[in-house]
């Protein structure tokens, strides 16, 4: 699978802005150093790369020294990521590692609880909540899944697909994020917030060492947050084949042959991940975009071509609609 950069929507970063209850005043120092530019955080369609949401993670959980920083009722401190990878390490299989790490939270986190439910074919992750009601923010519930799942992705080496995905509220603003960050149907409304997975997931050997956690831990959150995954939505297919060389101007009936399917049946499988063909589209071109202007030097004329625009102006038009500010803007807060 071709390796490709997340990026997250401008109604994510300030939900967990929000969330955080970082005063602005403090906020805008650390978005700074994290790159992030103020106009893309007014715009509602302004996208911020993934890397760039992992350094503002990491600088406001130091600042707080809290490793979910104020999403729960009681800070989870520094260091806490470090002990639970040493304890979990040695496990033989990624399923006794989640085990371990379930149990390892309920000695640091009383929001909730994670259970590891086992079946022959079917496993859950679930997140179980008091009686009386949630105690902690509802963000809090999306990271510890997005822990779970990219800390059990990293033991084993490798992308772990997903049934699906659950959560017990109604779905955010920056819905369409989840599908970036969990390779799986995401369901919203539903009776637990929980990860499923086939059982034979759980059996697979862990291939990480102890050698292995500092680089994790000077990382962090990358490795658990930014990680890429296998096509598992029909939507990650698509995109795959517009990556491939002069998949840029093929059609969807050429994309529907390549899937072996009718144009027809990739239109109601896109629709049922409630997007269309030219929205992946556009998606694709607009990280095209964020990933070359932040990782080359071409000039913007060079760009608009390679994205399949006829003209510069067009390009520019096309960015600012995608993002909320211009190309030229956008490479030259990259370094900020």
């Amino acid at each position: 699978m071709t390796q490709f950069p997340l990026t997250l929507s401008s109604d994510f970063i300030n939900a967990f802005l929000e969330a955080t209850e970082v005063a602005a005043k403090d906020a805008k120092p650390l978005l700074r150093q994290a790159g992030i530019l103020d106009e893309v955080l007014h715009e509602t369609t302004g996208r911020v790369r993934g890397e760039q949401f992992a350094t503002l993670y990491r600088l406001i959980a130091a600042k707080l020294d809290d490793e979910l920083p104020n999403l729960l009722i009681r800070p989870l401190r520094g260091g806490a990521m470090k002990f639970a990878l040493l304890s979990i390490i040695n496990a033989p299989t990624m399923g006794v590692a989640m085990h371990r790490y379930s149990r390892i939270l309920r000695l640091t986190v009383h929001d909730f609880e994670v259970k590891l439910i086992q079946g022959t074919e079917v496993s859950r992750l679930v997140i179980v909540e008091p009686a009386e009601g949630r105690q902690c923010k509802t963000m809090a519930i999306e990271m510890i899944l997005k822990v779970f799942h990219g800390l059990a992705s990293w033991l084993i080496g490798r992308e772990i697909p997903l049934l699906r995905v659950d959560f017990d509220f109604d779905a955010p603003l920056y819905a369409q994020d989840f599908r970036n960050l969990f390779p799986g149907p995401v369901f919203f409304n539903q009776g637990a917030s929980q990860l499923v997975l086939d059982s034979r997931q759980l059996k697979l050997r862990i291939q990480r060492n102890q050698q292995d956690v500092r680089q994790f831990l000077a990382r962090d959150p990358c490795d658990w947050l930014c990680a890429s995954f296998k096509d598992v939505l029909v939507t990650h297919q698509v995109r795959e084949h517009l990556l491939q060389p002069g998949g840029g101007s093929a059609s969807i009936d050429d994309i529907a042959r390549q899937l072996k399917m009718s144009t027809r049946t990739l239109c109601r499988k896109l629709d049922a991940e409630h997007t269309c063909f030219k929205q992946v589209k556009d998606a694709l071109r607009r990280d095209l975009a964020i990933d070359k202007l932040n990782n080359s030097d071409l000039p913007m004329t060079r760009i608009a071509q390679e994205l399949g625009f006829e003209e510069v102006s067009s390009f520019h038009r096309a960015f600012r609609a995608w993002t909320g500010t211009t190309p030229g803007t956008y490479r030259q807060g990259k370094d900020n």
